[in-house]
């Protein structure tokens, strides 16, 4: 076991797993997983599908066993905000929801409502508070999944893709929301593609590969000359070379039905409206902080395309 660091007397650490494995049926899904989950700190997790971000992120939350190694809790016992990668589109309200959500956490009711007021405010879903959830977008319900984590400032915050389906002024929000939660002494973990967040808000990187850490980075090697891998679809050579003179790339392979790119981090929002803006599609955006990984590392199978495009 892991000895746990102190900050004026007090523990830091607030999860530590040490050689942790789990297996289903014959299956492996993570194996020696060391980890120390620090007070304010903020971990980001990447890696393609299947590498065991998930499932590492619900035994963090505590949602599911090692089946073997330990997992130590500060105290015993944490207030985890979980937000999965997935919300079902109930037939509550969001106010219904969150109010019920608040009282299980303990709140009070007028701290409650001020929160959800707040957070409803914040994330553009203040007109949405008392209309039916089966009605909702992807996107919307990823906002309500947001707010039930994040009220009553958890000791620990564990976000299995937070920005998946959200526009970019609620992207922009929730980093604010974040980096306010994680200075308060809130924890965070994520597994997340997006290398702004990450260059917002994360103090360390794992990279996980085949249920493992392979690699970690933190936070002083996520400045200004990092690059993003891009992999996309649906252009055709014309369209590819005309993106390819943009000065912000670093490299380019064109596969036989996807193309990859390695662009400057600054560039990246730039590079991804051409590729759009010219007919594209984006398969995957995923950081290359200096880790140095071959990019095929970091790759999703693409489906095969037919015809004349990448």
């Amino acid at each position: 076991m892991a000895i746990a660091g102190t900050e004026n007397g007090v523990t830091a650490e607030l999860v530590i797993m040490q050689d942790a494995v789990k297996v289903y049926g014959r299956r492996k899904v993570l194996q020696d997983i060391s980890l120390n989950v620090r007070k304010g700190e903020c971990t980001a997790l990447v890696g393609k599908n299947g590498s065991g971000k998930s499932t590492l992120l619900r035994m963090l939350a505590g949602l599911t066993r090692p089946t073997s190694g330990t997992r130590w809790v500060s105290g015993g016992r944490l207030v985890t905000g979980y937000v999965p990668e997935r919300f079902p589109p109930l037939t509550f309200t969001p106010w219904e929801f969150l109010l019920s959500s608040a009282e299980v956490r303990g709140m009070k009711k007028e701290s409650a409502e001020n929160e959800i007021r707040g957070f409803l405010s914040q994330l553009g879903m203040e007109s949405f508070a008392h209309v039916r959830m089966s009605q909702f977008s992807k996107g919307m319900l990823q906002k309500i999944n947001l707010i039930q984590a994040m009220m009553g400032s958890p000791d620990l915050l564990v976000l299995d893709e937070p920005l998946s389906g959200l526009d970019i002024k609620a992207q922009e929000n929730l980093e604010y929301i974040l980096v306010g939660l994680k200075r308060s002494g809130t924890a965070i973990v994520m597994s997340v593609h997006e290398p702004k967040l990450i260059e917002q808000i994360a103090d360390r990187v794992l990279l996980m590969k085949n249920g493992q850490i392979i690699k970690e980075t933190s936070g002083k090697h996520l400045e200004a000359g990092t690059t993003t891998q891009i992999v996309l679809r649906g252009l055709n050579s014309s369209a590819v070379k005309r993106i390819s003179e943009h000065p912000g790339i670093v490299g380019l392979a064109v596969r036989s039905d996807h193309c990859e790119l390695e662009v400057r981090s600054e560039a990246a929002d730039v590079l991804l409206r051409q590729i759009l803006d010219s007919g594209g599609s984006i398969v995957s955006v995923i950081p290359n902080m200096g880790m140095n990984i071959p990019l095929g590392e970091w790759l999703q199978p693409a489906a095969s395309e037919k015809g004349d495009q990448v």
